[in-house]
């Protein structure tokens, strides 16, 4: 060893690595002597017993056992070997696995809080679209028939997503594109709206109904009571290097208004927060900025195909 390599000061990892390398050495040995003894042991006891002389094999066995139990409480000394080390592992590990419980019942919990919104969210929607196309079917059955084709589209993605605990980013993006037609449908001229996602991202991992919600709150606080409508654009693209998906809802209304958390046919913020800190670790984000006019939502996801 050189003296420039001699004088260079170790880190706490290595000596951290060495004394788990002389303590797994140490440990190492004490099970080949045990090894050892196993062997030995009954060897020198059948030698003893088929040989004329006095009986001398337990003075072996004794001895090297008193020796072996010596060299188990030295290298055991510092409770590697159901001792306070051993002991504060073993709490680590049960904390870890309920944690790991807590977390699975949180995700559970909410994917019901999730299916039970929708449970609330789709009879009222069923209804309101159904009246209007009733209304049409008299004065413009084309139109009637266009918002009958994209309802039952809607329907089936809808019945898709609700089934599932994971979809894709197309399977979501498609509900959205329904919904958004049957509106425009209503609202004809006053609602326009614009869909920007990457084609790559389309097989990616989404919650189901995690961007619906708050494409029909934008319409329902934001565009929809606004006199001459809106536009609403949906734009989704990687970061991070691919690592990561964002997901950016603009619209030119109105905004949400004060209480747009509690209204009849939005999941809340405050709920889709939750959501996204559950189901992502807290590896997701929401950020909601005025866009004056109307409101912008920014979701930030980990990317899984």
């Amino acid at each position: 060893m050189n003296a420039a390599t001699s004088s260079t000061p170790l880190t706490s990892y290595d000596v951290a690595l060495r004394r788990a390398r002389k303590k797994a050495k140490e440990i190492r040995d004490f099970y080949m002597n045990v090894v050892a003894y196993c062997v030995v042991i009954p060897v020198l006891w059948l030698i003893n017993i088929f040989s004329p002389g006095p009986w001398w094999a337990q003075w072996a066995t004794i001895g090297w056992g008193l020796g072996l139990t010596i060299h188990g409480l030295t290298v055991f000394a510092d409770g590697t070997f159901f001792g306070t080390a051993w002991e504060e592992k073993k709490i680590a590990e049960l904390m870890a696995n309920e944690q790991l419980k807590v977390v699975s019942g949180e995700k559970q919990l909410v994917q019901a809080q999730m299916r039970m919104l929708q449970a609330q969210i789709e009879p009222h929607f069923l209804f309101n679209t159904l009246a209007n196309i009733q209304s049409l079917i008299a004065k413009s059955p084309d139109r009637a028939n266009l918002m009958m084709d994209n309802f039952i589209a809607y329907l089936r993605q809808s019945l898709t997503a609700s089934r599932s605990q994971e979809g894709t980013v197309k399977q979501e993006i498609d509900l959205v594109r329904h919904y958004l037609e049957l509106i425009k449908i209503r609202m004809a001229e006053r609602l326009t709206f614009a869909i920007d996602i990457d084609a790559s991202l389309d097989r990616h991992a989404l919650p189901p109904m995690l961007l619906q919600p708050v494409v029909e709150n934008a319409i329902k606080h934001g565009l929809e009571p606004k006199e001459d409508g809106g536009h609403i654009s949906i734009h989704a693209r990687g970061l991070g290097g691919g690592s990561q998906i964002q997901f950016v809802i603009a619209d030119n209304g109105l905004g949400f208004g004060a209480n747009a958390d509690s209204a009849g046919t939005g999941v809340g913020l405050t709920n889709l927060r939750e959501r996204l800190k559950v189901l992502y670790d807290g590896a997701a984000s929401m950020e909601i900025t005025d866009a004056s006019p109307g409101t912008k939502v920014s979701i930030t996801i980990p990317a899984k195909r």
